[in-house]
């Protein structure tokens, strides 16, 4: 069977808590990441919770991007999935970096299928 799709787990500790657990922030990086992929933004969705923390999802023509946050550990768990051949994840890789600073980052890419 081919490859059904690409996938990066990414995992970022050491992050401005700020930043985590900021709607509009983690928005306009989704935004960035949807942009420099090759990919197709449909909706975007985030749910802040009290008193701190966030989950967003970016739902894409080629499948999703989201990412829920810990921002009392300044730590981020991020998911990354396409179907389309044509999305390039990895160029999604220096935006989160750019936009989150995060002092460790761990990327595990997986093929599915």
């Amino acid at each position: 069977m081919a490859c059904a799709g690409k996938h990066l787990i990414v995992e970022v500790w050491g992050c401005r808590g700020e930043n985590l657990d900021s709607p509009q922030y983690v928005e306009e990086m989704l935004k960035k990441s949807v942009e420099v992929s090759g990919a197709t933004l449909v909706d975007i969705k985030t749910h802040k919770f009290n008193p701190q923390g966030l989950s967003a999802v970016a739902l894409l023509n080629e499948s999703f991007m989201s990412i829920h946050s810990w921002p009392e550990v300044g730590y981020a768990a991020i998911d990354i999935y396409t179907s389309a051949p044509y999305v390039d994840l990895e160029k999604v890789i220096p935006i989160l970096k750019k936009y989150l600073n995060p002092q460790k980052i761990q990327v595990l890419n997986l093929k599915r299928g």
